[in-house]
């Protein structure tokens, strides 16, 4: 049997980590879904003669995505807050990566899931009920009412341009496993230490990008991120590409890299993880 990764093994510890956190799981799953019909209930309060755009649709899946994504993903590990638990939790006989992928697949791939078909399920109908309401409200009124408002699909942009939802689901993946890593990194109050450092790391590096190292540059700035740097002399301005092979590689390294890097960190420290 592989040391590292036995499939037969670590479906054994799938079962075992379902049947330990399902209740959890479930209920996390419905409040989710509360908080949402409670939300879309305060927007058809206070303004109940206009439907739900799309937009607010849009920002409520990934406001809620974020908040709920990163929050689930702090507590994956919760086990090693606690001594007798996080003692029993690294002596189950199943290997670091095993228990890393289970976290990775039900924190990252079945949650994604589960939170996208809970908020079309509540999506769905409150967006008709917004409608209808709307509709009810114009006719009392006696003027025309707004268009009905259309299901978003929170992946595709409906606007003309670049998708930007695909950023936005890249950017979670990546601060989800900041949070994954902290769960593991931080014994206590992992959410808030996560987030805390987080920041506190960001500022540092703005302060770092713009401050000193733009100190370096001459006046201008980035055109496009990291390929294309305008530099102005007088009254024109000179464009600095990266090849584009280099162009190519940097931007997906960015978009693509970031949450891998940070689960191999986890996958290290959790390798050499005490309690």
């Amino acid at each position: 049997m592989n040391s590292v990764f036995d499939l037969k093994r670590w479906s054994l510890y799938i079962g075992k980590h379902w049947n330990e956190n399902k209740k959890r799981y479930l209920l996390s799953l419905g409040a989710i879904g509360g908080l949402l019909i409670l939300w879309y209930s305060f927007l058809m309060l206070v303004n109940g003669d206009h439907p739900i755009s799309r937009d607010i649709q849009a920002i409520t899946y990934y406001v809620g995505l974020f908040l709920t994504g990163c929050l689930y993903a702090s507590i994956i590990f919760n086990e090693l807050s606690d001594g007798p638990k996080g003692i029993q939790f690294l002596l189950i006989p199943v290997s670091v990566l095993e228990k890393l992928l289970t976290a990775i697949l039900f924190g990252v791939v079945l949650y994604f899931i589960c939170y996208t078909v809970i908020f079309y399920i509540v999506d769905f109908p409150m967006v008709n009920l917004a409608n209808s309401i709307a509709k009810t409200i114009a006719e009392q009124e006696h003027r025309i009412p707004y268009p009905a408002e259309k299901i978003a699909n929170v992946f595709v942009s409906w606007k003309d341009g670049d998708n930007i939802l695909v950023y936005f689901l890249l950017a979670y993946l990546s601060i989800q496993s900041i949070f994954l890593m902290g769960s593991v990194y931080f014994v206590r109050f992992q959410y808030i230490k996560t987030l805390v450092s987080g920041l506190v790391v960001f500022l540092f590096l703005m302060f770092f990008v713009h401050k000193v190292l733009g100190s370096f540059m001459p006046p201008g700035g980035f055109f496009k991120p990291f390929t294309v740097y305008r530099v102005f002399v007088s009254n024109e301005s000179l464009s600095v590409h990266l090849p584009e092979w280099i162009s190519t590689i940097l931007l997906f390294l960015i978009k693509y890299s970031f949450a891998p890097m940070f689960w191999v960190v986890t996958y290290l420290r959790l390798k050499e993880k005490e309690v």
